[in-house]
This record gives structure tokens, C-alpha cells and sequence, in this order.
């Protein structure tokens, strides 16, 4: 009976050991990155229109008018309504501080803070649209982002160069172990991001908007995507 029992135990023992050393499966992990330069060929301008007044109702009319009158401006250089809207409002009264350690408050008036939103895709025009933004009223450029259209295509093309920059960089490590690519067991998309230059050089120009034009250069877009790939290789 003891025979038996040390005959099974050993067995199973046996039979383990094979099973744990035909599930192991010998992989190469690695990341791989994809990267695309390209030329931006769309622009977002936030144009900021800020009024005061001691009247609640005249600086709100005041505020309208000059926001209308961009709009306006804007959409005779060629840039589609759907392309314009409102990108922040807002109403608040102000106060100023005075006396001894400023402690008195004083009304000060109202405020009304509009910021105008232009999606321009004639990247010709955006010197045109700011110009003419200031010409009528607008005073203040709070941003201007660059980008483009169809991200999807730019970051398929960038998801292609990611997967092949991983399966090269495997192929690499398993030539230099003397093994060969068999399969790939797990493939995980980590990120994906389109990036622009943060400030576009812009030079506001002191002359007469009507014999200079704001110069904009776009620079160049940058599209980023990786991957983490693990594969097989032969044993």
C-alpha cells in the first residue's frame, strides 16, 4: 500500500513538473514609439473682448457691439459662422480698495469679459482675423493654438511606425540570444498625442493695421504613439 501511495505521489509529482515546463513561455517585451512631424493646416484664436462701466446695462450693450462687430469683421475675410463662438462670458462687479491697510471697499463698476472663439482654416488669414479683431475693438489675444483637421490619420500613421520601431527592436534582442520571433502574445496602446507648439510667435505690430499685417508662423505639429508589445520567441 505504501508503494502505491509513493508511486502515485511521485507521478503526480512528474506530471506537474511537465505541465509547469510546457506552459513556460519565453518573451521579449518592449516599447515602441512612433513619431510624425507635420505642418499644422488649422488654427484656434481666442480673441478677448473686456469692457467697463459704472451702467450694468450700457457696458453690456457696449460689449455686444464690439463682439458683433468682430464677428462681423471676421466672417468678411472668409472664416464660416460655424467656425465662430463664444469661448467664455462673464458679468461681475468690481471694487476697488482704499484707507488704511486698504481695508475699505469701494464699487468700482461692472466688468463684462467676452472671449470670442475663431476656428480658421486658411492658415492665410489668421494675421487678417487677428488684425481685424483689434481694429474693432478687441483688446486682448488671450491664445492661438495650432492644429489639424484629421488627427486620426496622422495617428494611424503613427500607431504603424510605433508597432514596427517595437517589432525591430525584438528582433534585435532575439538575434542577439540566438533565438527568432515565433508570436505575439500581448499588444497594449499606452498613449497617443498630437502636440503644438505652445506660444505661436506672433509680433503685434504698432503701425496702422492697414499697411502691416500681424506675421503668424505655424511651426511644425508633432504626433506621438506608443506601444508595448510582447512577444514570443523559440525556445
Amino acid at each position: 500500500m505504501k508503494f502505491i501511495l509513493a508511486l502515485a505521489i511521485a507521478f503526480l509529482f512528474s506530471f506537474s513538473s511537465t505541465a509547469f515546463a510546457a506552459e513556460y513561455i519565453p518573451t521579449i517585451s518592449v516599447n515602441g514609439e512612433g513619431n510624425i512631424e507635420t505642418a499644422p493646416d488649422r488654427a484656434t484664436i481666442s480673441i478677448g473682448v473686456v469692457s467697463r462701466d459704472k451702467d450694468a446695462t450700457k457696458v453690456q450693450a457696449e460689449n455686444a457691439r464690439i463682439a458683433n462687430e468682430i464677428i462681423r469683421a471676421v466672417t468678411s475675410l472668409g472664416v464660416e459662422r460655424r467656425n465662430i463662438r463664444t469661448g467664455n462670458y462673464s458679468f461681475q462687479q468690481k471694487y476697488r480698495y482704499e484707507g488704511e491697510n486698504n481695508r475699505r471697499r469701494i464699487f468700482d463698476g461692472y466688468e463684462v469679459n467676452n472671449t470670442v472663439t475663431i476656428v480658421v482654416d486658411d492658415l492665410n488669414l489668421i494675421g487678417k482675423v487677428i488684425d481685424a479683431s483689434l481694429s474693432h475693438g478687441a483688446n486682448s489675444i488671450n491664445n492661438l493654438a495650432f492644429g489639424v483637421r484629421d488627427k486620426s490619420a496622422l495617428q494611424e500613421e503613427a500607431l504603424r511606425l510605433a508597432v514596427a520601431d517595437a517589432k525591430q527592436k525584438a528582433e534585435i534582442i532575439a538575434a542577439g540570444l540566438g533565438k527568432v520571433i515565433v508570436a505575439v502574445k500581448n499588444v497594449t496602446f499606452n498613449s497617443g498625442s498630437v502636440h503644438a507648439p505652445q506660444m505661436a510667435r506672433m509680433a503685434m505690430a504698432m503701425e496702422d493695421s492697414a499697411n502691416f499685417e500681424t506675421p503668424i508662423e505655424g511651426g511644425t505639429l508633432n504626433c506621438t504613439v506608443s506601444v508595448h508589445v510582447d512577444f514570443e520567441i523559440s525556445r
